[in-house]
C-alpha cells in the first residue's frame, strides 16, 4: 500500500522540470496526472485540466469520447482492458481504495464496455510501447518508462521515442511548435 498526495513529490517534480526535450508527465494509481511537462501537454492534450471522478483516466477512458482520440481504434480493446485491470490492482493496494471504489461503482452502473472487461478480472497489464495519435502529425510511436517515487505513490511517466525513426522527427517537430495547430 502506499500513500497518495495531491501534490507532486518534490524529487519528482525537479525531475519533471529537466525533462525538456521529451513528454513527460506525473500520475497517480487512479491515472489522476497531477502535471505534465510543455512537450507532454503539446502530444496529449492538458489532462491535469480535469476535476471530480473525471481527473481519473480510467473513468474518462470509459465515460468521455474525446479520450480515446489520442489512441488508434485497432488499440482500444486492449488500452480498455489495461484500465480496468489496472483499476482492479488500485483497488486492492491502491493510495485512495474508497476513490478506486466510486469510481468502480460508477463505471458499472453507466459503461457496458467496462463491465464486460470487468468480468475477465485480468490484473495489472502494462504495455511499455504505444501508439498515439497526434491531431495534426498523426501515429506517434512511443516507449513508457515509468519511475516511481520511494513509496510508490507517483509515477513519473517518461515517453520516449527511438532516435532515427519518424516518430521521433515528429516529436523533435513538436518540441518546436508546441501546442499550435498545424492545419486551421
Amino acid at each position: 500500500r502506499f500513500l497518495r498526495s495531491e501534490h507532486v513529490s518534490p524529487t519528482l517534480m525537479r525531475v519533471l522540470d529537466r525533462l525538456d526535450d521529451t513528454p513527460a508527465l506525473v500520475q497517480t494509481d487512479l491515472l489522476d496526472t497531477l502535471a505534465m511537462n510543455p512537450l507532454a501537454i503539446a502530444l496529449l492534450g492538458d489532462q491535469t485540466r480535469h476535476t471530480g471522478l473525471a481527473s481519473s483516466g480510467y473513468y474518462r477512458w470509459f465515460m468521455d469520447p474525446a479520450e480515446r482520440l489520442v489512441y488508434p481504434e485497432e488499440v482500444h480493446e486492449h488500452h480498455g482492458r489495461a484500465h480496468a485491470a489496472r483499476l482492479r490492482a488500485a483497488l486492492t493496494a491502491g493510495s485512495d481504495t474508497p476513490r478506486a471504489a466510486r469510481i468502480l461503482a460508477e463505471l458499472q452502473k453507466h459503461s457496458p464496455e467496462f463491465v464486460r472487461m470487468w468480468e475477465l478480472q485480468e490484473v495489472a497489464r502494462y504495455g511499455d510501447c504505444k501508439t498515439l495519435l497526434h491531431p495534426d502529425l498523426g501515429r506517434i510511436h512511443v516507449d513508457a518508462q515509468l519511475l516511481y517515487t520511494e513509496n510508490r505513490a507517483q509515477p513519473l511517466v517518461v515517453l520516449t521515442t527511438r532516435p532515427g525513426t519518424e516518430s521521433h522527427s515528429k516529436l523533435e517537430l513538436l518540441s518546436v511548435i508546441g501546442h499550435q495547430q498545424l492545419t486551421p
